[in-house]
């Protein structure tokens, strides 16, 4: 992001993201894979998280805070999409899940 000249409160928020979407795929998937891309048009910083775990039943309900399966605080998805520009999320149960983020510069 450096590269980008991005600001170091939106690089924070960037990381803070991408840092709840790895601990998730750890936590709940069983691992994964996260793949970063830094795209021409827009210009922006992309990641992809895809575990194999048991995916995701109902996505809008886990996207509500305070929504844990985990006994957590339930801000962990709907967090981390506040925190950036772009955000996808697909699952299917027993599936796995696969998130994309993005960030502005």
């Amino acid at each position: 992001m450096d590269a980008l000249g991005a600001r170091a409160l939106r690089k924070t928020r960037f990381i803070t993201a991408v840092s709840e979407i790895a601990r998730n795929a750890l936590e709940h998937g069983g691992g994964g894979v996260m793949e970063i891309y830094n795209l021409e048009r827009p210009r922006r910083i992309m990641i992809r998280c895809r575990d194999e775990g048991p995916g995701i039943a109902d996505i809008d309900q886990a996207m509500v805070d305070g929504f844990s399966t985990a006994r957590s605080m339930g801000k962990g998805l709907g967090g981390a999409r506040r925190l950036v520009a772009a955000f996808r999320i697909e699952s299917r149960p027993g599936a796995g899940t696969t998130i994309e983020m993005e960030a502005d510069p």
